[in-house]
């Protein structure tokens, strides 16, 4: 057999006859890089739920301003309308010893909080603290999901690698018999 280069193979290639082109599809491929990106991106969705539980420290604070953000239908995301209240308010970080001004971005379908608002923050951290109550459940329900699906699929690929080499030792096996014969 010769090579574009001049270059002769000397020794016949080994492939053994249990080689066999796989016809799957590339969906576990694709699994194998969507599964780690979503865990990844759901796992910071979550970080802050689980930071807020832990972390979190009530407190009271003046509101400075409430405004009616209305951007319309996106022709991008058409199921999601971009329309939300924004409550900016002012409060004392306690063991940092300094006030803080933040805002909090909440459904329309809430309340127009005035005067004082309960709001739950994380000391040291700017733009760490919403108002009590908004919590973003759906995050961490995509993360359990996201966790779930993972520990799922790499329990399938332990099992499937498993079968695999089984399959090959026992391949093996009954060469080596046939051999000895």
């Amino acid at each position: 057999m010769t090579f574009g280069f001049g270059f002769r193979r000397i020794l016949p290639p080994q492939i053994s006859p249990r080689a066999q082109m796989s016809q799957d599809s590339g969906l576990g491929c694709l699994l194998m890089v969507f599964v780690p990106l979503l865990l990844i991106a759901s796992t910071y969705l979550a970080w802050w739920e689980l930071r807020f539980l832990v972390q979190g420290r009530p407190t009271l604070a003046t509101v400075d301003g409430v405004q009616e953000v209305r951007m319309g239908r996106s022709g991008r995301f058409p199921l999601y309308n971009g329309n939300y209240l924004e409550v900016r308010y002012t409060f004392q970080d306690e063991p940092a010893g300094r006030p803080r001004s933040e805002h909090d971005e909440l459904p329309l379908s809430w309340p127009h909080p005035e005067g004082k608002v309960r709001i739950q923050y994380v000391s040291g951290v700017p733009g760490g603290s919403r108002v009590e109550g908004h919590r973003h459940i759906y995050s961490t329900i995509f993360f359990v999901v996201c966790v779930t699906g993972a520990l799922v699929y790499g329990g399938l690929l332990v099992r499937d690698a498993r079968r695999a080499v089984r399959e090959e030792e026992a391949f093996e096996l009954a060469r080596r018999q046939e051999r000895g014969r």
